[in-house]
């Protein structure tokens, strides 16, 4: 008969246990909610103003009842006051080019060889893309900053849910709704709410990635509920 083998459960045990611990111990950490409004806005403007340039290639998709469509693109932000995209449809194909600062905007369409020229307010704009945007709110989709620089509204909700700050100030045009990352200090969803509550722009960054030391989001969705219209930027190079 062979002779009976001793098993020391005590080490074992402590050795599986460390294991399951290290595991289940790998959330990320969520710091403290105890910021008060006006600091979280000044951490969310400082991270903002950090971003000067803005270079990147990805997918973009636009979605409404009449007109929709998805390509690529390249996109080159010089902050405050420039932009340059080029539009490529499938295959790679060169469509457009445009090129935006606060005086105006030339579009140029390869396709048909002719180039738009007008202002880059929301209705010029409105016609060629079908979206109603303008100049800082097209920056603001390939940056992903919603927070505007300055703001006269009046604060009506400040709290924190589902570990993000929530921020609600009412202004002329309706209620603005901030959802914003603690530990990052990013926006990661903006709401314009109408005099009734129902928003008539959303606005969502996801994705987030650490590039030269700042977060930026990677996908960014502009939605137009009552108009059932929606921009979806998502980059793969940034």
């Amino acid at each position: 008969e062979g002779k009976p083998v001793k098993v020391w459960t005590g080490p074992v045990l402590f050795i599986l246990a460390l294991v399951l611990y290290g595991c289940t111990a790998t959330r990320p950490i969520i710091r403290e909610r105890s910021l008060g409004a006006e600091e979280v806005l000044r951490r969310v403007r400082d991270h903002d103003l950090k971003i000067k340039t803005v270079e990147g290639d990805g997918s973009i998709t636009m979605e409404s009842p009449g007109v929709s469509g998805s390509g690529s693109f390249r996109v080159v932000v010089r902050k405050p006051d420039s932009l340059r995209v080029e539009f490529n449809g499938p295959f790679g194909i060169h469509f457009g080019t445009l090129q935006l600062s606060r005086e105006q905007f030339v579009f140029y369409n390869w396709r048909e060889n002719t180039a738009t020229v007008g202002t880059p307010d929301g209705s010029t704009l409105q016609s060629m893309f079908k979206l109603k945007l303008r100049f800082d709110e097209i920056l603001r989709v390939f940056t992903g900053e919603f927070l505007p620089a300055m703001s006269a509204d009046t604060l009506e909700k400040f709290d924190v849910d589902g570990g993000l700050y929530l921020l609600r100030y009412r202004g002329a045009d309706g209620v603005h709704e901030y959802r914003i990352d603690g530990n990052a200090f990013v926006v990661t969803s903006y709401r314009l709410l109408d005099s009734s509550g129902k928003p008539s722009l959303i606005a969502l960054a996801s994705r987030f990635d650490q590039v030269d030391d700042l977060t930026v989001p990677k996908l960014l969705r502009i939605v137009f509920p009552k108009e059932r219209r929606s921009l979806t930027v998502s980059y793969g190079d940034l």
